[in-house]
């Protein structure tokens, strides 16, 4: 027996004993272990719930594949399916397969685990997305087995595509930016809008339209189709689109078409012709308000039906805001551009000074006539030191003036002194507005010209002397002048031509009623009428004399004087004419006329009176040369007379003139001779020709045999005015005395019929002849004749 089988049957219990605690050992070790694994299970299975993990198991010889509900829900399979590796391999997607054989082939190399995510093809045919985390299990040096959890990570994928999508508009936006900024051709910015647009969101059609509500069309001058670009511009009528459509754009909500063979708005037969035209089967459109009015849209068409995401329609919105921006930005500029064109242009042109000052007047631009003018280098024509410029005098003015104009930002205005390149101080007119900001209303300056005008003061105190002179020559002579605007019935008046019609300055009405008022109605209508012949005939000129009357009553007579200007139809424009007033020249003719009448009237009475002194005289001369001297005597006293008259324009004669006309050539050195006395009295031309001629007849017959004949004779005559009964009456008397004896005459010669009847017929007087022996006494008693009328041009 063997060692072993030399123990004892003691031995043999003893071992048998032991084998049982072992075993009651393993057992409880076991148990023990079963517990433990089934806790690990509970937590592995609660971790894979919490963590919502897949488990699976690939059994690497038979190819089966065991996982948990969880696993074979993400790839979309019931909890009971049976599952192969090559089933689940189908499940791959195809573009992930190699990669995920990759990673498996890479783990068995290198007995590492392996941790991958791809795709996998849904029995429904959705797409998942899983991370997937495994590792080997060996039996000695064999992989027999791979396990491993599943994770479904659509969410995380989905948030990652959001923020790639969200990534790529973000650059996408930024690339559009830098594109759209550079460009200054507002459908050029249209152009690459649309195109960028199509490529990104795979689009047969985009483009932007401008809305003209007022004329019923939608402008596109720039659309993108079909992978070219055109530019031939489309219009098209509001009615003509889909008004759902359209309607939606209108209260700025965008218009999806997933479908325009299904969408109900897009049932009218008219409406899918209009789309069928365009090729398109399904789009969108995007409304840019502003102030509250649709002006714009930015629309995509595909020619396949398609659902449309939120992210496309918020990109095409921001594309849309940043396209508006971008045309409204080229054309501001292209605006501003243009306006600083006009105002160079203008500021070149201008025949003046160009400026802009900032509020502390420092110049920041100027045109190139200041440059030239003031002779300074155009780098240092700006700043301050254009003031160095001004004449001292005028900037001491100007700085009190603009304290207030600085103070307050209005606008300025005054004349001072530049001095030129050549040294020469010229007078400007400064004109300056204010400028502000038109955002934010910031004063930021003027702007303004300074116009040369010495030239024109110059002229001006040219003008001023000349109106001066013209206007005293005016005065003097009398002359007013008007200008009548014929189309607007405007009178204008010179001063000088109210005062010629009685009105203060300024008071004479602006239309030709005012002149009118003031014309004689007698002479009114007949001047009117010349002027409307006239008018009617072209004539280039008028002359008129016409009546007017005063405010204070008096008449007086005006000579118009007019030229008339004609349009190139022959319409009347203006009537310019000169006013004199010639009164004066009417009353002298008048008064010549008179006179000339007067004259006649005369010169027949004193023919009649030389007829009747020749024949007197003949009858009583004895011999011719008694004739003689008796005829020329008498025709001298007639015309010493007349002479009298003619000074007074054969009105009056001074009584005492006629006696001392003839008395006059006997006094003697003494002067006592003659004595003449009497109160200053003139006698009408009809009572002093036959008194003149009484005084003669006297003054004769005392020189040939009364007082004056012989040496220490005297004459006195006198005379006295009282009242009468109707008309003062002169009371006459001649007396001489020293002469030789006197007697009565035997016959009555001239003298005497002349004395007695004469002066009776034609003065109503009262004669009386005496001879005294000492000499004769004649008196005369006789009623004044009235005066002649003040001569009146009116009657």
């Amino acid at each position: 027996m063997t060692e072993r089988g030399s123990l004892t049957a003691e031995d043999d219990i003893v071992s048998r004993e032991g084998d049982k605690q072992r075993i009651a050992e393993l057992e409880s070790r076991l148990a023990q272990a079963e517990a433990a694994l089934r806790s690990s299970n509970f937590k592995l299975r609660l971790a894979l719930d919490i963590g919502r993990l897949g488990a699976w198991e690939r059994d690497l010889e038979s190819g089966e594949v065991t996982g948990t509900a969880v696993f074979k829900t993400y790839l979309g399979l019931q909890p009971d399916a049976k599952l192969t590796f090559a089933d689940l391999q189908a499940m791959f997607h195809p573009a992930d397969l190699e990669r995920i054989n990759q990673a498996i082939s890479y783990a068995l190399r290198t007995k590492t685990d392996f941790n991958i995510e791809h795709r996998i093809l849904k029995a429904d045919g959705s797409i998942g997305h899983v991370h997937v985390r495994g590792g080997i299990i060996y039996e000695g040096s064999k992989p027999v087995r791979f396990v491993g959890v599943l994770q479904d990570i659509n969410e995380r994928q989905k948030i990652r595509d959001e923020m790639g999508q969200a990534q790529r508009r973000q650059e996408f936006l930024l690339k559009l930016n830098d594109q759209l900024s550079n460009i200054d051709d507002q459908y050029e910015v249209m152009e690459i809008a649309a195109r960028n647009v199509s490529k990104l969101l795979k689009v047969d059609t985009a483009g932007y339209g401008e809305v003209y509500e007022d004329r019923g069309v939608i402008i596109v001058e720039r659309e993108w189709s079909w992978g070219l670009i055109t530019n031939e511009g489309k219009v098209e009528k509001i009615d003509q689109q889909a008004s759902p459509i359209i309607e939606s754009l209108k209260r700025g909500q965008p218009a999806i078409i997933n479908d325009v063979r299904t969408d109900p708005r897009l049932r009218a037969p008219a409406l899918q012709a209009f789309y069928s035209t365009i090729n398109a089967r399904s789009g969108f459109a995007v409304p840019i308000h502003k102030n509250g009015r649709f002006i714009a849209e930015f629309y995509v068409y595909s020619s396949v039906p398609r659902d449309w995401t939120s992210d496309e329609i918020t990109l095409v919105e921001d594309v849309a805001e940043r396209t508006w921006l971008a045309i409204e930005k080229v054309r501001a500029e292209t605006k501003l551009r243009e306006t600083e064109a006009r105002f160079n242009l203008i500021a070149e042109s201008l025949p003046a000074l160009v400026w802009i000052v900032k509020p502390n007047l420092e110049l920041t631009y100027t045109n190139e006539r200041w440059v030239t003018y003031s002779g300074l280098p155009p780098q240092e024509a700006l700043g301050h030191s254009w003031t160095a410029a001004i004449h001292p005098d005028d900037w001491a003015r100007m700085t009190e003036e603009l304290k207030p104009v600085m103070a307050n930002a209005t606008p300025y205005t005054t004349e001072v002194r530049y001095r030129s390149a050549e040294g020469e101080y010229r007078w400007h007119i400064i004109r300056a507005a204010p400028v502000h900001n038109a955002a934010t209303g910031e004063f930021n300056g003027w702007v303004g010209t300074s116009v040369d005008i010495h030239d024109l003061k110059l002229t001006e105190a040219a003008l001023r002397i000349s109106e001066e002179r013209l206007s005293l020559a005016q005065r003097a002579a009398g002359i007013g002048v008007f200008d009548w605007d014929v189309p607007s019935g405007k009178v204008t008046w010179t001063a000088e031509q109210e005062r010629l019609f009685g009105l203060e300055k300024g008071t004479f009405g602006e239309d030709f009623s005012s002149w009118e008022a003031r014309v004689l109605p007698q002479d009114l209508e007949p001047s009117n009428r010349a002027i409307a012949e006239a008018l009617a005939r072209h004539d280039p000129e008028i002359n008129l004399a016409y009546r007017i009357r005063r405010p204070d009553g008096n008449i007086r007579t005006i000579d118009t004087t007019a030229l008339f200007f004609y349009d190139d139809k022959g319409a009347p424009l203006r009537m310019v004419g000169v006013n004199i007033d010639i009164t004066r020249y009417k009353e002298a003719e008048k008064r010549q006329n008179l006179l000339i009448r007067e004259l006649h009237h005369r010169v027949k009475n004193t023919l009649a009176t030389v007829q009747a002194i020749v024949g007197s005289t003949a009858r009583t001369a004895s011999s011719i040369d008694e004739f003689y001297q008796g005829f020329v005597g008498r025709i001298v006293s007639l015309a010493r007379t007349h002479n009298l008259l003619t000074e007074d324009l054969w009105q009056k004669a001074a009584l005492e003139e006629l006696v001392q006309t003839e008395l006059g050539p006997y006094e003697d050195e003494a002067r006592n001779r003659i004595t003449i006395e009497g109160p200053h009295l003139e006698l009408p031309s009809e009572a002093a020709v036959p008194i003149g001629m009484a005084i003669h007849e006297l003054t004769t017959n005392a020189a040939k045999h009364g007082a004056l004949s012989s040496f220490g004779g005297q004459v006195e005559v006198r005379w006295r005015v009282e009242p009468g009964e109707q008309r003062p009456m002169l009371h006459f008397s001649w007396v001489e005395r020293g002469g030789p004896r006197v007697s009565t005459p035997t016959r009555q010669g001239f003298g005497t019929r002349l004395l007695q009847r004469v002066l009776a017929t034609q003065l109503q007087a009262e004669v009386s002849m005496n001879f005294l022996e000492e000499g004769l006494h004649f008196s005369m008693q006789m009623p004044i004749p009235v005066d002649p009328p003040t001569f009146n041009p009116d009657t």
